[in-house]
């Protein structure tokens, strides 16, 4: 499955890789989370210290990079948005309201 998933993040980002990099890693993160969680039946989750989304597939955490592997904290994000104050997060991130 990771070389399912990671194939297609390269497909994704074949013709123009920064670009692509920088619009999901910069503001875009939980799109290409949404992404991920409907094309391979992933979960989404949530750093709060990167402020950052991923897709949980299998045991693995993805995002626009491939396989994320830091040791940092990982929430879902289903739970996390109903016991944290998430509305900043909402607005900017998901929403784009800036």
């Amino acid at each position: 499955m990771d070389e399912d998933v990671l194939n297609f993040i390269n497909a994704i980002k074949s013709k123009y890789p920064q670009q692509i990099e920088d619009t999901f890693s910069n503001g875009y993160c939980y799109w290409f989370a949404k992404i991920l969680e409907l094309r391979f039946g992933g979960v989404i989750y949530f750093n709060p210290i990167k402020v950052h989304f991923g897709t949980l597939i299998g045991n693995k955490i993805f995002d626009i990079n491939g396989i994320i592997s830091d040791g940092d904290e990982w929430f879902l994000w289903d739970d996390y948005q109903y016991i944290e104050d998430t509305d900043m997060i909402t607005n900017t991130c998901i929403l784009k309201n800036t």
